[in-house]
């Protein structure tokens, strides 16, 4: 909810409206750096602004925020990216019929970046799902099934780490739900991968 419209929106901005120069070339490699940044450190950067500097508590909000954080260089630089592979045949076939700017970008360019943009979504959104950092510091580790985003709750990927600490053997019931909560979590990331490709 956070990070789609907001990277689509800096895609749009960076690719059709913002002039090639050194700010927007310096703009774009740090979009690039940040796609790179270790996860732990977004979940620090979301501790700090979220949990603590708005006081929104260790909580779904705050985690899904830094999430959104996380998400959006990805979104940014894919959706980007699909926006550059517009042939510019069809804007100016667009402007040529006296379509405006927006007009051309929201009915012509869009809708033959889509797939791709729909590509980056799913990309980030598999990225996101096997975060186990960002949970743990910004929305907790309480095992708690709740829709009020102001509350605490874990992750499966936070549940398979809480899994297999300690000395366990390798047969021993945490481990095996380890493993299937592991299983789990790779068919849902494939899924979605393969739809992405698809």
């Amino acid at each position: 909810l956070f990070s789609v419209p907001v990277g689509v929106g800096a895609a749009i901005y960076l690719e059709e409206f913002a002039k090639k120069n050194r700010i927007n070339d310096f703009i774009q490699t740090n979009i690039n750096n940040l796609a790179g940044v270790p996860s732990i450190v977004f979940g620090l950067f979301g501790l700090a602004l979220f949990v603590v500097y708005f006081k929104m508590g260790v909580s779904i909000l705050a985690g899904a925020l830094t999430l959104g954080f996380l998400t959006l260089p990805v979104i940014i630089g894919t959706a980007e990216e699909s926006l550059r592979a517009v042939p510019d045949t069809y804007r100016e076939a667009s402007l040529g019929l006296g379509a405006t700017k927006w007009q051309t970008i929201y009915r012509v360019v869009l809708p033959a970046a889509l797939p791709g943009i729909v590509g980056a979504v799913l990309l980030a959104a598999s990225r996101a799902i096997g975060e186990t950092m960002i949970v743990v510091l910004a929305a907790g580790i309480a095992a708690n099934l709740t829709l009020n985003p102001l509350e605490p709750v874990t992750t499966i990927t936070v549940k398979i780490v809480s899994q297999l600490t300690g000395d366990l053997e390798f047969n021993s019931p945490q481990t095996l739900v380890a493993f299937a909560l592991g299983l789990t979590l790779f068919v849902i990331t494939l899924a979605l991968n393969v739809y992405a490709l698809y």
